[in-house]
């Protein structure tokens, strides 16, 4: 029994000395660096980035929703009760009813110049003109001129018998109402069975328009006429846009700008709400050096500095001006060049 564990211990010895012998061979060859020797430790080299020439654009993104351009109001021009109102949202063409007061529909006809008198043989004028034009629109032969004449008195009496009116060859404000083009009833403002008073409708175009508010300061960025890009809902491709309307918001009272965005979505089917984002262009430097603002290193009191890496491996710290500042870059100008690396610290 002594013997046997003689023999034991012999060999369990054997076997720890050649696994520390491997152990040993093994270390030296996969030496963890942590372990090795200080002088021979390497330190990682800095990330770095190249200065570029070219243009510099200071954009900036405006979060807005999707709507109808601001209501405006179509008053009554006519008199007796208010006997029937489309309801919000509805969408009117040419030659559909309004309102109605005393069960007499009011129609829509398009032009700008508002009806200020009934229209009758003789009458010459702009409102005449628009007349003409929608009695040709709507298939009646007349001529398009500024003269209410035989033609157009013939093409209104078949008009009137059309719609069961009395037959008289004169329209007035019981009749039609001129609205711009095709409207969309943002709400009623008149009150069924009272006395037409004031404004019975507020109007807006149908076609949607995003609607951006933005600070003073930001205004002459977004001024009237300027374009845009819009990415509607955050997703697809981006669409162009124009802006065609400014104003003070009167609602929030702190001198913050509404802008209107007018845009053509092609054959998008765009939703009459939602979000947009709409982004502008501001300044632009151009043919300027530039680099990263992360890679400016600041430098005695306003100034700022590079840490350009030369030919050598060796890094030197560079002074430079900041001149402009746009896209997450700053245009620079020092004693650099095109194609210097820099250091960007991490």
């Amino acid at each position: 029994m002594a013997a046997s564990r003689a023999r034991h211990v012999v060999v369990s010895t054997c076997f720890v000395a050649a696994v520390l012998g491997a152990g040993v061979a093994a270390w030296s060859v996969v030496t963890p660096a942590d372990s090795a020797p200080a002088s021979a430790r390497q330190t990682p080299a800095p990330a770095t980035t190249t200065i570029t020439k070219g243009d510099l654009t200071d954009t900036k993104v405006f979060s807005g929703s999707l709507g109808f351009d601001r209501p405006v109001p179509l008053p009554g021009s006519t008199t007796g009760t208010v006997t029937w109102l489309p309801e919000p949202g509805k969408v009117i063409a040419r030659d559909r009813p309004l309102y109605a007061v005393d069960e007499h529909p009011v129609r829509a006809m398009y032009g700008s110049v508002p009806l200020w008198r009934d229209l009758t043989r003789g009458a010459e004028g702009a409102d005449v003109h628009q007349l003409n034009e929608n009695l040709a629109a709507l298939g009646y032969g007349v001529s398009v001129d500024d003269v209410f004449g035989p033609r157009t008195e013939r093409a209104v009496r078949q008009w009137q018998e059309h719609h069961g009116l009395t037959v008289d060859g004169t329209l007035g404000a019981d009749d039609i109402a001129f609205v711009p083009g095709e409207v969309r009833v943002a709400s009623r403002t008149a009150q069924l069975g009272a006395p037409v008073n004031g404004d019975v409708l507020q109007l807006t175009g149908t076609t949607p328009v995003a609607l951006v508010t933005v600070q003073p300061a930001d205004e002459q960025r977004l001024a009237v006429g300027t374009t845009v890009s819009m990415r509607i809902g955050g997703v697809g491709d981006p669409v162009e846009g124009t802006v065609v309307d400014t104003r003070q918001d009167e609602d929030q009272g702190d001198g913050t700008v509404e802008v209107t965005i007018a845009f053509d979505p092609g054959d998008r089917d765009v939703p009459q709400s939602g979000s947009v984002q709409v982004t502008a262009s501001g300044q632009s430097a151009h043919d300027v050096l530039s680099v990263p603002v992360a890679a400016l290193v600041a430098g005695d009191g306003k100034a700022f500095a590079l840490d350009v890496v030369r030919s050598s491996g060796a890094t030197e710290r560079v002074p430079v001006t900041v001149s402009f500042v746009a896209e997450g870059r700053a245009a620079i100008d020092g004693a650099v060049r095109q194609g210097d690396r820099v250091v960007v610290p991490s």
